[in-house]
């Protein structure tokens, strides 16, 4: 079998952070892929030595596939594939289209990163990523084979954290009013210790948080994006994560793979990464007052919280890894064939 990602996407983080980690498992369980992409982690992917093929603007039109233009990309695909059976890994459903019309007669699988799904109905498995998503994609597609198999976590061994800092908490994403980086401000101010709390990050809310933090007088730190940002934290440093929805966030598997201790919003995809809280703290979405009681907890039982994320990062390997999700996907296609 030959696997194809395709993704088209326009900021960093997110579905690219997928497609590397879906072509980690294709490496360790020696299955030849590549990568059909567009987006600013392009050089990075290629940096990670996958096989990348640059997505053209085209693929996303709806005249795509009949097009003489895409004739050459079709044959560059299938030479990869060399007669074996082609597996389509579609990340962006704008893409779907155009390669089912490509490739008429190659498996489509599409992992469901967000919570709109009405374009998935012609593949023949959506992998969603959690239970509240699984039960709405069921419900929403019901003659559309559906699989909760969650994200294949595919990293290798993690830098140890180094040690001898002071506690910081740590916001990781992008500035936008999804991810909400405010009520992490807001719970900031409520604190009486001037913790350092770093915005790890880019987007809209960039001025907006930044003004904010100086008005409250917050101890608040800007480093911008950073590629890899877990390299970045110390053994004292705490993730929190107060997005309103979330599929299945690889940061919060990143920071249990850390071992780093772990405070993020109750939402499906949260509870789902954290185990209703066995792995990290959870509160209220949106709820300043919570997230602080949660920040002042973990600043007086650190250890306890980084107890947590140890029990995640045991779970992680076993349930995500390269060999076990492969015969999960590899069996759910199966069935959806049988």
């Amino acid at each position: 079998m030959f696997v194809l990602q395709a993704a088209v996407v326009k900021g960093r983080g997110g579905i690219a952070t997928a497609v590397a980690h879906y072509e980690r498992m294709f490496r360790a369980v020696g299955v030849r892929s590549a990568v059909l992409f567009s987006g600013p982690s392009t050089d990075t992917l290629r940096e990670q030595g996958n096989d990348v093929i640059e997505a053209p603007s085209l693929l996303t039109s709806p005249l795509a596939g009949v097009l003489p233009l895409l004739s050459a990309l079709r044959s560059a695909i299938e030479q990869r594939a060399a007669g074996e059976d082609i597996l389509v890994i579609v990340h962006s459903d704008l893409t779907l289209p155009a390669l089912k019309r490509l490739f008429p007669r190659a498996r489509f699988a599409t992992p469901c990163h967000s919570d709109k799904f009405k374009h998935k109905a012609r593949t023949d498995l959506v992998i969603t990523l959690n239970d509240t998503q699984h039960a709405l994609v069921q419900a929403g597609l019901p003659s559309t084979r559906v699989a909760l198999l969650g994200n294949p976590y595919v990293a290798s061994e993690p830098v140890p954290l180094a040690t001898g800092a002071a506690p910081r908490f740590n916001f990781v994403a992008r500035f936008t009013p999804t991810k909400d980086p405010l009520t992490l401000l807001r719970a900031a101010a409520l604190l009486s210790a001037r913790t350092e709390i770093r915005f790890i990050g880019a987007g809209e809310l960039d001025a907006e948080l930044r003004a904010a933090a100086a008005s409250s007088g917050v101890n608040a730190t800007f480093p911008g994006w950073l590629t890899a940002p877990l390299a970045h934290f110390h053994r004292n440093d705490i993730l929190v994560l107060p997005s309103q929805w979330e599929g299945l966030p690889y940061l919060l598997q990143e920071a249990m793979d850390h071992r780093v201790p772990i405070i993020a919003a109750d939402n499906p995809g949260n509870r789902k990464a954290l185990a209703d809280g066995a792995y990290g703290d959870l509160f209220p979405f949106g709820d300043a007052s919570a997230l602080a009681a949660a920040m002042r907890a973990a600043l007086a039982d650190l250890d306890g919280l980084r107890a947590k994320a140890e029990k995640g990062r045991a779970a992680l390997r076993p349930a995500c890894g390269a060999e076990a999700f492969w015969r999960k996907l590899t069996a759910e296609l199966e069935k959806s064939h049988a």
